[in-house]
């Protein structure tokens, strides 16, 4: 009798300690157990949640996903914000077992088009993808443009409806910017900034009126450069 209970006893400890084994083995891989959310904080156009969930795979190797809590939030920020077309990233959690993820992504100003980039508004330039966006195209080589001047002159044109929507290409010659629009053949000697405002509606005026006088389409430069007037000219020889 006394050999059974022996037994018996040795059967209950041992199952004891599986027990316990089993319980702790599952508490850890509970541990490794959380949910993503992604969230954007503008449009989204280049990223989506699938591209993030494998950049997130990526950096969330067995080299730091030991346990959920051994997670390196910082760490993952600053993996994710090497992404070129990440502008900000946000990570943190929420209700302790949801991974929240905050992303701002680039807004692309206008496109560098020898150079195949997109630049935001930063001046921050990144290589395209085989998306078609309607953006303002620079022609000049990059070694000859001030990328800060040709970003601030572009974000000055995104104030005005009209220059919002019809600037397409950008020429930079000689410190001066020379510009074509969308909806009109002739090129446009803009100048510097100077007398920025009073450049755009003299060309509004020029656009509107070229609209209804059959007389002004076969002009091919219009210089904004002069006080108080346009020089519209049928040569592409720009004099001052």
């Amino acid at each position: 009798m006394k050999r059974y209970i022996n037994i018996l006893i040795l059967v209950i400890s041992l199952m004891f300690v599986i027990s316990i084994s089993v319980f702790g083995s599952l508490k850890n891989q509970d541990k490794k157990k959380f949910e993503k959310s992604i969230f954007y904080l503008n449009n989204n156009i280049f990223l989506n949640d699938s591209i993030v969930n494998k950049l997130l795979t990526q950096i969330l190797d067995d080299k730091y996903l030991n346990t959920k809590d051994s997670l390196d939030l910082n760490m993952i920020e600053t993996e994710l914000n090497k992404n070129p077309f990440i502008e900000s990233v946000e990570v943190y959690w929420k209700f302790h077992d949801v991974l929240e993820i905050k992303l701002k992504e680039r807004e692309t100003l206008y496109i560098l088009t020898k150079y195949k980039y997109y630049v935001d508004s930063k001046g921050k330039f990144f290589h395209m993808k085989k998306i078609k966006m309607d953006l303002p195209k620079v022609l000049t080589e990059l070694s000859k443009v001030n990328l800060k001047s040709l970003t601030k002159f572009i974000l000055k044109t995104t104030k005005d409806s009209f220059m919002k929507r019809e600037l397409d290409k950008i020429y930079f010659e000689k410190s001066e910017f020379k510009i074509g629009l969308k909806s009109f053949n002739f090129d446009i000697v803009f100048g510097d900034f100077k007398r920025f405002n009073e450049k755009v509606e003299k060309l509004k005026v020029f656009c509107a009126f070229q609209k209804i006088q059959d007389s002004l389409i076969n002009y091919s430069l219009v210089n904004l450069n002069y006080l108080n007037q346009v020089i519209a000219s049928k040569s592409l020889v720009y004099e001052k």
